[in-house]
């Protein structure tokens, strides 16, 4: 073997190994992701869950983070971070944190600018000191909700440890995901003793569990929320009761919630997928459902978002139902999908428009999808004016 051909073995070995860091990263982010959501369910209080996530974030082996944190949330009065829970911490510490300043320290620098801070060392940022400190660095992560600054995550990382990219992405991904935890308990604790304030409490996850959802897939942002202006209408149309329209609503704004469990390289890629990465990519399904079936909605929306790649003839996913076995919710939220995904641009094909949305359920009725919701449709939409429309926007993108 000579010099080149070594060479490149040594290369392509390289990027195999950068190829399996890479897979480990977004195995690990998917399931502290995953498990977080999963925590969010059970009944614990919001330190305990806030603990359960501190605990597994400090055991991301490739975050090279000493043993050693804290999580903070603003006090009342605001413009005050009161430490909750922490990891290790030095007594002396404890006590000097026990409520910091907007501004003051890392943590307090990380509250006023909304901006992750990191130090490498012990720096003039570095404000609280305490007896005996050893050196260290530090991830200051804030925790934000809809503009709203909840708290600070506080991290140590070894002397000299180098800032990564990829290490802000993976706890920016941890934060936004305890914005919605911490949004959601203070509801729960505040709201949970009418109905009324259950619903606000179930609304909150949505919109939470709807969120993280997006994020992972910014291509198709939006996508839940027209699915579930879509499929609202059909319901409507179709004279369903206040309460599965209800149920419908939840469901479409979740139906897409499985694919926080596929891999990024996989939501965004251009071209065709691979039958392994389609096989991934149906996995979502049944990922919902694992997610949402312990929710104790009205409804069982955990079902709906699981069948909603059912098809009337068979041919859908996961289970190949046929017909009435598909339940109705299901096969409106299928409808509506269909007509959202097509009208809109994906990452591999430019939209293809609302004519060709509707031509294709209506000529696949009674065989993809229940004719009567195909029939709903079509008096929501008037096909004609659907055509001008359409027509008008592909001469206006030409001008």
């Amino acid at each position: 073997m000579n010099n080149n051909e070594k060479s490149t073995l040594l290369t392509n070995e390289t990027c195999l190994l950068c190829i399996q860091e890479r897979l480990n990263r977004n195995h690990d982010t998917q399931m502290v992701i995953n498990s977080l959501l999963r925590l969010s369910m059970e009944d614990m209080s919001l330190d305990e869950l806030l603990r359960a996530a501190l605990d597994m974030v400090l055991n991301i082996p490739w975050l090279s983070l000493q043993s050693q944190g804290a999580i903070f949330l603003v006090a009342k009065e605001s413009n005050i971070l009161e430490m909750v829970i922490q990891n290790n911490l030095p007594h002396a510490l404890k006590k000097q944190c026990a409520r910091v300043p907007f501004g003051r320290c890392l943590c307090g620098r990380a509250a006023l600018y909304r901006k992750i801070q990191f130090s490498n060392k012990l720096d003039d940022r570095h404000e609280i000191r305490y007896a005996g400190v050893t050196p260290h660095g530090h991830y200051c992560v804030p925790i934000i909700f809809a503009n709203q600054i909840l708290g600070v995550i506080n991290l140590y990382v070894k002397e000299g440890h180098v800032r990564k990219q990829e290490e802000e992405e993976f706890l920016m991904a941890v934060s936004d995901t305890l914005a919605g935890m911490i949004i959601r308990k203070r509801n729960e604790e505040a709201l949970k003793d009418s109905y009324a304030n259950m619903r606000m409490i179930l609304d909150g996850t949505v919109s939470a569990l709807a969120i993280a959802a997006e994020k992972r897939d910014p291509y198709t942002s939006g996508h839940q929320q027209q699915v579930s202006m879509i499929a609202v209408a059909i319901a409507g149309e179709m004279g369903l009761t206040r309460e599965r329209i209800y149920g419908i609503r939840v469901a479409a704004i979740l139906h897409d919630l499985g694919k926080i469990s596929v891999p990024a390289e996989i939501l965004t890629k251009p071209g065709k997928l691979t039958d392994i990465e389609m096989l991934l990519m149906r996995g979502h399904c049944q990922a919902g459902y694992d997610i949402l079936k312990n929710i104790p909605f009205e409804e069982p929306v955990a079902q709906f978002v699981l069948q909603h790649h059912e098809r009337v003839d068979g041919s859908g996913y996961p289970h190949g139902l046929i017909g009435q076995e598909i339940m109705l919710e299901a096969r409106i939220l299928g409808v509506a999908d269909v007509l959202e995904a097509m009208s809109a641009h994906r990452p591999y094909r430019p939209a293809l428009g609302w004519v060709k949305a509707l031509e294709e359920i209506r000529n696949h009725s009674g065989v993809l999808y229940d004719p009567d919701v195909v029939e709903a449709v079509f008096k929501i939409f008037d096909l004609e004016q659907v055509k001008r429309l359409d027509s008008q926007r592909l001469n206006s993108n030409r001008g």
